[in-house]
């Protein structure tokens, strides 16, 4: 069942990868030079994403916080970004979380240890604009659909950059659909 869950997040991933790059398209349809820049980049993706290395854990409750903190630094971020602008609320919110395992030395193995990275993705996803984000519980849901793709994601394309914002444009992006959708 875990593999099945790993494979879904796998693609899940892939698919957003995708769907960022050809809105990227979609919104500057007139350049045929650009569709084949996106068709050489997914294909390239696309291989890169095939050959990359996996490496299988097992999850325990304690990685549920995960969600938590990618929730508290969304909510962080958001309101940081408010009265100081998107790149600094986000800046200033990973660089305080990321001294938080310096600072608890003893207790640096197990879910603290991923403390930094979680609140930074979270971070990404409070970057959203107030225009699409138009109030504190949608921050709130976005985090937490970013935060469970973080769970699911959390050993698949170790290394690669843009794995953090991947996963924050993935849950705004699904937040953002499922309330269009529904209201």
């Amino acid at each position: 069942m875990i593999r099945i869950f790993r494979r879904l997040a796998f693609f899940i991933f892939i698919l957003l990868q995708f769907i960022f790059l050809f809105s990227i398209f979609f919104e500057k349809f007139d350049t045929p030079l650009l569709l084949g820049f996106l068709l050489l980049l997914s294909a390239l993706l696309s291989l890169a994403y095939y050959n990359s290395p996996r490496q299988e854990e097992e999850f325990f409750i304690k990685d549920v916080f995960l969600i938590f903190f990618v929730v508290l630094g969304a909510v962080i971020s958001y309101f940081i970004n408010l009265d100081f602008g998107p790149v600094i609320a986000a800046g200033a919110t990973g660089t305080i979380a990321s001294f938080l395992p310096s600072v608890l030395k003893k207790k640096k193995q197990g879910i603290i240890a991923e403390f930094p990275a979680a609140v930074y993705c979270g971070a990404f996803v409070g970057m959203t604009a107030p225009s699409v984000a138009g109030n504190l519980s949608f921050i709130i849901f976005s985090g937490f659909l970013a935060g469970s793709f973080l769970l699911l994601a959390k050993n698949i394309f170790n290394g690669f950059g843009g794995k953090l914002g991947t996963i924050a444009f993935g849950g705004v992006a699904l937040s953002s659909a499922i309330i269009y959708l529904v209201f």
